[in-house]
Parts: structure tokens; sequence; C-alpha cells
């Protein structure tokens, strides 16, 4: 079926939007991504096809690999007349419901693939002892250069490194909890300009998905405010205009900075599209119940039961006023284009 209406008819679906060659294979996708000249990149963690390549019109144009087989987080940046990618392997690999931790590593490539610089892990730079984990999920660049690396899998911290890749700082980690400092299971991590410092500078959003939080933060890694989203855990944050736009990968039952039982219990295939304003309330609930606030305080979010959705990982806004989504889970679908019906 090419279109599913959802959302009381606000919204068309169409999962039809890409396609591919046979050959290609499609464990799960992640991380969506678009060029200057309109391309569509996307990270999925198949060995054989880490990045696939659209063109604006969902058409397959090419794929590459890193032979990584936890190939996540995505960034397109440019860096003087080029343009480059940043991409996470989390190193995390689960057979047969087993999850295990290898190191993960983060890169920085052209848009061909060619692998340019290796960023240090933190064992390499000594500031990690030997009983936790590296597992990357997502980076952002800075307007200065500076390239923010998110732990998301692993110890739970931020690592700055200037754009030559040199190690500057970490912050956040999931031991200063419940402090509104702390960060458990950052998954993404973005730079937003809607809000600056007393210098100017934007600040950085953190997902911090275990938590149910937004988390924003200076560039040096001080903590400004949280928006609290009671039963839903986002991905990474992504800013188009004066929104943010995120996938919701679970919703489910509520939990609390220092009581994270309820996370467990989250449900199965209930992801969705959230939209915030500027003063941080969910204006929209794609492929969930409308948003409810009583005496100011947002309601629990959840997915509908006829969603169209499983576990929604990255958004991608296009100018057109539609979005792209991509999905963990999502039984080795494509990415998915939702419009407006007033478009």
């Amino acid at each position: 079926m090419p279109v599913t209406p959802t959302t009381k008819d606000n919204f068309i679906v169409d999962n039809q939007w890409a396609s591919v060659p046979e050959h290609i294979k499609i464990d799960n996708c992640h991380e969506l991504a678009q060029s200057k000249d309109g391309r569509i990149f996307l990270s999925a963690d198949h060995p054989d096809n880490n990045i696939i390549i659209f063109s604006p019109e969902g058409d397959f144009l090419e794929s590459w690999t890193l032979g990584y087989d936890g190939c996540h987080g995505l960034t397109l940046f440019e860096q003087g007349e080029h343009e480059y990618l940043l991409i996470t392997q989390t190193g995390v690999t689960e057979i047969d419901g087993i999850v295990k931790k290898g190191l993960g590593e983060v890169v920085k490539t052209d848009l061909k693939g060619n692998v340019l610089h290796t960023f240090a892990n933190p064992f390499e730079l000594g500031i990690y002892p030997d009983e936790l984990t590296y597992n990357p999920t997502e980076t952002c660049v800075a307007p200065n250069g500076d390239i923010y690396i998110a732990d998301g899998y692993g110890a739970s911290y931020i690592h700055s490194f200037t754009q030559q890749g040199e190690y500057q700082f970490s912050f956040g980690g999931s031991e200063l909890a419940p402090d509104n400092a702390s960060l458990i299971n950052p998954h993404g991590i973005t730079i937003d300009p809607r809000f600056t410092d007393i210098n100017g500078n934007p600040l950085l959003v953190v997902s911090s998905r275990k938590q149910s939080k937004f988390k924003h933060f200076t560039l040096t890694g001080e903590f400004v405010h949280s928006t609290h989203l009671p039963g839903a855990y986002p991905c990474r944050a992504v800013i188009n205009g004066d929104h943010l736009y995120s996938g919701v990968c679970w919703s489910g039952p509520i939990v609390s900075d220092d009581d994270l039982t309820n996370y467990a219990n989250r449900l199965d295939e209930s992801g969705f599209v959230i939209v915030l304003d500027k003063q941080g309330r969910v204006v929209e609930a794609i492929g969930a119940q409308k948003p409810e606030y009583i005496d100011d305080s947002l309601q629990p979010l959840n997915a509908l039961s006829d969603s169209p959705f499983a576990h929604i990982h990255d958004v991608l806004p296009l100018s057109d006023g539609s979005m792209l989504i991509s999905q963990w889970r999502g039984h080795q679908t494509l990415p998915y284009r939702i419009q407006p019906k007033n478009l």
C-alpha cells in the first residue's frame, strides 16, 4: 500500500518513498542527512552497506561500506568548500537476544566513504578506566569546527575535540544522576542555534534517552535547562527553524532521573515523531495521541494503537515541508516520507 493516513488525517505516510536493488541488504536504519546537492544519506548497520544514498525523490543512487556491523550516527557538515561525514560505529552487537559491547569508534570521511580521520577513543586518551565501555552513538559540529561525540551506549559522557581531532574535555556521565548535569544514554547530540549563551554561542541539545529528556548545555559543557518528555524515549534532536523534531524510539512507563526501573518496561513498536516549539512544548506527535498539557505540565505521551511506525530513529525535515523518517527494528523497511495533507 503506497500511503497510510495517520494522526486524524493531518498527515499521509508514504512507505514506498525509497527503493533499493535486491542486492542491498537492510537490517536496521539509523540516521539521515542531506547534502547541498539534495542527495539523501542513510546510515544502516548491515556490514555490506553502511551508507545508502538516494536522490531527493527516493531513487537509489549508490551505497558504500566501512564494514561496520554497528554503523549508527551520521553527521554531514561543511568544512571550507567541501562536505564531510562523521560516522559512529557503536561496537554493540546483538545475536539471538544477547547484547555484546565491543569497542566503538568515530571516523570522518568524505562523501565517497574515504576515511580521513579516526578519533582517539577514551582508553587511548587515558580518560576511561578499564571497567567502562566506549560505544558512541552520535556527533555534532559547532560553528567554530569543534566536534562533540556522544558515548550514548557506553559511559554516557560527551567528548569534545577540535576540528583537527585533538581532545579537549568531557562532560556528563551517568554517575552524576539525579543531578541536572547527568546524562544517561545520551543517544543524540545537536547544535541548537535557537538558544545562545551570554557570549552569543549556540547551545548543545543532548537526548538523554533513558531520562526521557532533552538537556541543553553550553559548548563548554555547563548545564542550562532540560525538557521532560514523560513516556517518550527520544533519539536525536533535529532543529528546523524555530522547531525541534525528533524520532521517539519507544514509549511507555514514566521514568525519573534517579529511578530508571520502568525503562525496562518500555513498549515494543511504540515509536512516533514529536515536534517541539521554542518554548519546549510538544506541538505535534505524529503516530501518537494528541499532546495534552494540564497546569502547564505535559501528560504522558503514548503511541496510537494503529500507528504505522515501529521504532523511529531519526527525522529529516525537507525544504518542501515534508519529512523523512528512518526506523530501527522497522522490519527492514527503508525511510518513509511524511507529508502534511495541506501541502
